[in-house]
């Protein structure tokens, strides 16, 4: 294939990559991870703008109620430097400082509606088609860059993260353009590769937390790769010597928290159901449908680019050393995230989207060595390859998968009446839900937690308390909206809905995917009669 031929067909599989993505892009509703993308994209910026200058008073504000910005509040009193690193301190504690800085940039240029804050990831999930293309190219071949960057645009795992507020498209960006220009180095031994997987890598750490297992990666690499000469290992040290330098802060930071058992809210997987989750995602995406012949094409195709890579013939030792890197690649960041979970669970799968390219490049050179040999069988696995994507993107565009606060907050808006009381359970979802709501000022509480529990495992919240807090908020209320997902992790006994059901009669309700609405009219000598609790 000619030059010509292979940049436009590059091209083209960009733009494909872009139309199946912008296609749907508002398919989903946005959801509380997104709306807290979007507050701390206006909290962070601002609170490092007061640390500079106390006086200093924001021009524009978030499009919705935000959660309190999770930064420390500094006093005026205390010196610039002081004010300054205090705050900086937070944001480096903070998982993706960076990233909201870069949104808030973005939001600058193009607003906040739906469609323009999920672009910034659009744009990323797109770039990572070439980037692909570029590194299979140079690690591989061409072909099987091709391919690989082929699953890479119709890949509804990626395309998923491509639709969502959120860094975890930018994260497998930086990671290939790192990885590509570490490969570089090594062959050429330039300085400007060294320097550009230095800064791809540092702009990572501070994108996402668990780019940090990007370091042992490298040296993985740099062992299989052995660059060769002196001056190669030279700047093979000192580019791992800069890495160090910038992750100091973090890293201060991690390791001491790391090592402490604690519970945090995520599931306690073993490495097998990791394993599982993720082979999944990469390649049925979310919804998972086809199970479990979905998993048979990618699996296919992910063996023979073993075998291509380990028994061909000639060139014998640098394939096997790229199919261990391959290997290495999905396998490191992994362990790393294991090991620490181990006394504190942080396993999510998004967290290692970045090594999702290694699959697919693997799976590339399988389809790549039978096009060789059997072009038909090749096009057969690519088909059925795209028949499992495919058949994912339609459900992703076509189903709603996150919690549909659009849906409830459009019927509430069209039955709402002045006066109204909103309560939300549980509370977060008040952030995503005033984001759609109409009225600009309207009556709202949260409802109250009540799964603490003593020691012996007895409620500390009783039925009577929750009966008189609930008295006092919808006091003088006729009309009272109960907004509820995800209840169990506030209120695991319903005490609050089973409150407004003895209290009020319930007149309207409906239920979309994980959200649950409600209107009450009161029994006003319950709500008022708040002496009797």
């Amino acid at each position: 294939m000619g030059k010509i031929a292979r940049v436009s067909s590059l091209l083209l599989l960009i733009f494909l990559a872009f139309a199946v993505r912008v296609v749907s892009l508002e398919a989903q509703s946005l959801w509380r991870d997104e709306v807290d993308a979007l507050c701390y994209a206006f909290g962070f910026p601002q609170a490092l703008l007061r640390a500079v200058n106390p006086a200093y008073v924001p021009s524009t504000s978030p499009p919705c109620a935000c959660p309190p910005t999770p930064l420390p509040v500094v006093s005026p009193a205390l010196s610039l430097r002081d004010r300054v690193v205090s705050v900086v301190n937070g944001l480096i504690r903070h998982n993706g400082p960076l990233y909201y800085f870069l949104l808030r940039g973005w939001i600058d240029l193009v607003g906040t509606s739906v469609t323009s804050l999920r672009f910034f990831s659009l744009w990323f999930g797109v770039l990572a088609v070439p980037l692909t293309y570029a590194l299979g190219a140079r690690l591989i071949h061409r072909a099987a860059g091709a391919v690989a960057a082929l699953l890479t645009a119709f890949s509804p795992y990626l395309t998923w993260y491509s639709q969502e507020v959120k860094m975890y498209t930018l994260v497998p960006v930086l990671v290939l353009l790192a990885v590509y220009a570490l490969r570089r180095a090594v062959e050429e031994g330039a300085g400007r590769w060294w320097a550009t997987a230095v800064v791809a890598t540092t702009l990572s750490f501070y994108i996402h937390i668990w780019s940090a297992l990007l370091v042992p990666l490298y040296i993985v690499f740099l062992v299989l790769w052995r660059p060769r000469g002196r001056r190669r290992w030279l700047g093979a040290v000192v580019t791992l010597a800069l890495l160090t330098l910038p992750y100091l802060p973090l890293a201060a930071w991690e390791i001491r928290h790391a090592l402490v058992p604690r519970e945090t809210g995520f599931p306690r997987y073993t490495l097998g159901q990791m394993v599982g989750i993720l082979w999944t995602g990469w390649t049925m995406g979310i919804w998972a449908w086809g199970r479990p012949w979905g998993f048979v094409p990618c699996g296919m195709a992910a063996l023979l680019g073993l075998a291509a890579l380990v028994g061909e013939h000639g060139g014998r030792r640098e394939r096997i050393e790229v199919a261990l890197s391959l290997i290495g690649w999905m396998a490191v960041p992994l362990l790393g995230i294991w090991a620490v979970s181990l006394r504190q669970p942080l396993f999510t799968d998004r967290y290692l989207i970045w090594t999702a390219p290694a699959l697919y490049l693997l799976c590339g050179t399988g389809v790549a060595f039978l096009w060789r040999w059997k072009r038909w069988s090749a096009a057969l696995l690519v088909l059925a390859l795209l028949v499992v994507f495919g058949g994912n993107l339609w459900i992703q565009s076509t189903v709603p998968t996150k919690s549909d606060l659009r849906a409830a907050a459009a019927f509430v808006e069209e039955r709402y009446e002045p006066g109204d009381l909103l309560i939300f359970q549980i509370p977060h979802i008040r952030y995503t839900f005033d984001y759609y709501f109409g009225p600009a000022v309207y009556s709202w509480a949260d409802g109250p937690y009540t799964n603490y529990r003593s020691s012996d495992g007895e409620y500390q919240v009783d039925e009577g308390q929750v009966a008189y807090w609930m008295a006092l908020t919808v006091r003088g209320r006729e009309r009272v909206w109960f907004v509820a997902s995800e209840v169990e992790m506030w209120d695991e006994r319903n005490l609050v809905w089973e409150w407004l059901e003895a209290n009020g009669e319930r007149v309207e309700e409906a239920h979309f995917l994980w959200v649950d609405v409600y209107l009450y009219h009161l029994d006003r000598r319950g709500a008022e009669d708040v002496g009797n609790f």
